[in-house]
């Protein structure tokens, strides 16, 4: 049986996407596909096969899901493409012109766009991809219109007052008669209250958070889990996390809880990079007295003085080194402490300073320079691997690209000919119409063109297969990981960023025993590892 493949796509930036474990917007966009396809009885010969991108932005070039279909499109699995509409489908109208004018006509692929009203068999031998070009890029004109006056709206609130975020911090709830409004957290308003006494009497961070963990209190965390279970928001966090120093700072350093609203803390780099990072204070939006004040003016103030006296000044040795944000301790999972005060500076464990219950190496230190060494001999080991891999795709490619460069112009020689073949067709057609030619002259020209054309449509078949199955020899992901293993195995000092871009975190077991988890596909880390095998 055919298959048809249905491709679903729900945004971060859909509403209401942290509420719903699948949200209405997946189930709508299937039930309309699914009526489309029982509208047209065509359609219902096909196997349905769904490619969903749950959370993934129109604009990310990482969807999973998307990519998947694509190269199951190259493999010729499926000539039939639904989805609700172009913004579900694509990033842009460059990409919409790429895919409809080359990349889908190439694959002989079938795209419907239901909400659009779009079907490409609809605009065969025509350039009917770039009027659907020009609607998108209208349309994308009045979205930014559109959300700029979103903006507009929601700065405007926020100036008088009015609570926007989707859920309130910590020791607050939503009032159920105004949402823009805050009320007080029976369970949690009384934590935060006693955060700030404590931080009053003179105690640390760290010992205010041994204090919670002892006394068995709730994290934000957990909290709000419990709170919301069909969040997305902290899923991925342990329900029994500790409290640690930065959550017990994180809750003294918000002015939320004098009574204020504040707004425009954060902004975003970029909507291709939505990474957030922290405006300056002056840049806040502060409106006082709109909520129900947990603590006084005078009480923050004062908390803010103590943390900041305990904090010390900041040892410059801190601020830049090599293993920054790598290295978690085995058993816990916890960020290892760098002690940078000491002589030979090492990284430690610290879960005893918040839980007394812990398997971990409590008293191992583990000294920077050992862990430098291994991480980066590892690391070198394994892209020299990664280098001596990539050369033999780079040699295997350059014997297939001349094959693939003729059976390219191949491939564009046969469609023009075939547009040639057709416009002699309807020419003929229209002298017969017009009674300038005789019908068994026109049915001879037709016939004839008929199979040639099929004959050729045969040909590019089979050179399109010819080429998907080259071109799925190529590997990206080399190509991305090639050139900067290269550099860092040229490197004389390797840097933090150099690791970050190969590792994503280093995890070390009593002993010294190190687990290190690379940025690499399942796919990339065997063919390696089977290298280092054999």
């Amino acid at each position: 049986m055919k298959k048809l493949f249905l491709y679903i796509r729900l945004s971060d930036a859909d509403d209401d996407l942290s509420s719903k474990r699948e949200s209405d917007s997946i189930t709508n966009q299937r039930a309309l596909l699914y009526q489309y396809i029982k509208n047209h009885d065509e359609l219902q010969l096909y196997e349905a096969v769904e490619f969903i991108d749950d959370g993934f932005s129109g604009t990310n070039d990482r969807r999973p899901s998307f990519e998947r279909m694509i190269e199951a499109l190259k493999n010729g699995e499926s000539k039939l493409v639904l989805c609700k509409d172009f913004s579900r489908f694509f990033r842009d109208y460059v990409e919409i012109g790429d895919y409809l004018e080359r990349i889908f006509p190439f694959l002989g692929v079938r795209f419907i766009s239901v909400n659009d009203g779009y079907d490409s068999d609809d605009y065969k031998g025509t350039t009917g991809g770039m009027d659907v070009v020009m609607r998108y890029i209208v349309y994308s004109y009045y979205s930014r219109d559109l959300s700029q006056k979103i903006k507009t709206v929601m700065r405007s609130k926020k100036s008088r007052g009015e609570y926007c975020a989707s859920h309130a911090p910590y020791g607050y709830m939503k009032d159920p008669q105004d949402k823009h409004k805050l009320i007080p957290d029976p369970v949690a308003a009384p934590i935060v209250r006693r955060i700030f006494a404590l931080a009053v009497e003179g105690k640390k961070t760290g010992e205010i958070a041994h204090i919670l963990n002892d006394d068995c209190v709730e994290t934000p965390a957990a909290h709000f889990n419990r709170m919301h279970p069909d969040s997305k928001k902290h899923r991925k966090r342990s329900p029994k996390q500790d409290w640690t120093n930065y959550s017990v700072q994180a809750i003294i350093e918000r002015l939320e809880y004098t009574g204020a609203n504040v707004s425009y803390r954060c902004d975003y780099r970029s909507i291709m990079n939505p990474v957030h990072h922290q405006r300056k204070k002056d840049d806040w939006i502060i409106i006082p007295d709109c909520n129900v004040p947990l603590i006084s003016q005078e009480t923050f103030e004062k908390a803010q003085e103590v943390i900041t006296r305990n904090k010390g000044r900041a040892d410059p040795r801190k601020l830049d080194y090599c293993l920054r944000s790598l290295l978690y301790c085995g058993e816990c999972g916890r960020s290892l402490q760098r002690q940078s005060r000491a002589k030979r500076i090492y990284y430690k464990c610290d879960k005893s300073r918040y839980s007394a219950e812990t398997t971990c190496p409590l008293g191992e230190k583990f000294y920077e320079d050992d862990l430098e060494t291994a991480v980066i001999g590892s690391l070198r080991q394994m892209l020299e691997l990664l280098v001596d891999h990539d050369k033999r795709i780079q040699q295997a490619a350059a014997k297939t690209k001349g094959s693939m460069d003729n059976m390219k112009q191949t491939v564009l020689r046969l469609e023009k000919q075939m547009k040639r073949n057709q416009s002699e067709r309807l020419g003929a057609y229209e002298r017969y119409s017009d009674g300038r030619t005789s019908r068994d002259e026109y049915l001879s020209i037709r016939d004839m063109l008929t199979e040639e054309n099929a004959q050729m449509q045969g040909q590019l078949t089979e050179l399109q297969e010819k080429i998907s199955a080259l071109e799925a020899k190529t590997d990206p992901e080399m190509e991305l990981y090639g050139s900067e293993a290269r550099n860092l195995l040229q490197a004389e000092n390797v840097t933090n960023e150099m690791l970050l871009f190969f590792i994503s975190r280093v995890k070390v077991y009593s002993g010294m025993k190190l687990e290190i988890e690379y940025r690499f596909s399942d796919e990339l880390m065997k063919e390696l590892e089977g290298l280092k095998n054999g």
